[in-house]
């Protein structure tokens, strides 16, 4: 079975089309087909149910899609070593949680770009799930997420903490300064997919005999460029990490309001594996990372 046959699956899946990728690939649709027959019989299984709108994959096909994803990271990113070596260089994936990629981290890499300027660096977003797994299989070479993980054969080490802040547009009418009880009484934007700020909300509001449901939720948003964009126009108010509205609160577009013992400060941890399976290139970035610590965040 060739990598080519695995890529040319995987895209038959996405696509729900065997046409589409033949057109794409510029190959003969029975080319394709022939390609992926070989797999259903190099497997001795059905990888796909063919019909008139498209083709999905059948449960065993769903089995052999997952793993092909793993051997094609693995593939490229021992092509990447290999292209390394040949020119003496070494590229440094760190794979990192969305809000971690889009606003924080990037300053902490300029830092260790400075110090160490002959390394390469490549910077991916990721769910946390992911980041593990990648670690684990050497997808990456280090990851970076917003929670402490128990995980026997990866190491975990504290670089950061990141303050949550309770947010307005500046003209929003609501006091500088909250109880717990007067946050129900306004509309929040919520962001959606962040664990580590809806865990943290939900503990502390839980001391007082609340829970989130009894918030007033205006909607849920994945994007924390679309949730501030709705604090900028005076929807409600939201819960964001400080480095994503730094700039806007400088420029007084946005305000913070204070709530009474209500800290949704969280750690940043970054993953590895022992020194002893990383190149130096990454175990110098590592110690590093852990080094400077919380001087790390701009």
């Amino acid at each position: 079975m060739h990598i080519e046959s695995l890529e040319y699956f995987r895209e038959v899946v996405e696509c729900k089309s065997i046409s589409k990728v033949a057109n794409k690939s510029h190959i003969s649709q029975s080319a394709l087909s022939q390609l992926i027959q070989k797999i259903e019989d190099s497997l001795n299984s059905k990888l796909l149910n063919r019909s008139n709108r498209g083709v999905e994959p059948t449960d065993i096909g769903k089995i052999v899609l997952k793993y092909s994803n793993n051997i094609l990271k693995t593939y490229e990113k021992m092509m990447e070593e290999i292209e390394d070596f040949e020119k003496s260089t070494h590229t440094i994936r760190i794979n990192a949680e969305r809000s971690l990629v889009t606003y924080s981290l990037p300053c902490a890499l300029y830092k260790v770009k400075k110090k160490y300027s002959k390394h390469k660096y490549e910077l991916v977003s990721s769910k946390k799930d992911e980041i593990i797994n990648d670690v684990r299989n050497d997808i990456c070479d280090m990851g970076v997420i917003n929670e402490n993980i128990s995980e026997i054969d990866l190491d975990v080490n504290r670089i950061g903490r990141e303050k949550v802040v309770l947010v307005a547009e500046k003209d929003f009418r609501i006091p500088d300064k909250i109880t717990i009880e007067e946050l129900f009484n306004y509309d929040i934007i919520a962001l959606s997919n962040a664990y580590y700020i809806s865990s943290k909300i939900c503990e502390k509001l839980g001391r007082f005999g609340k829970c989130e449901d009894d918030l007033k939720i205006l909607f849920n948003i994945d994007s924390i460029g679309a949730v501030k964009s709705s604090v900028h126009n005076g929807y409600g108010i939201s819960f964001l990490p400080y480095m994503a509205v730094k700039k806007e609160l400088y420029s007084g577009l946005y305000k913070i309001i204070e709530i009474e013992d209500f800290d949704l400060s969280y750690d940043i941890f970054l993953l590895h594996k022992s020194y002893d399976k990383l190149s130096s290139s990454s175990c110098e970035t590592i110690k590093y990372f852990i080094e400077m610590g919380d001087k790390s965040f701009c």
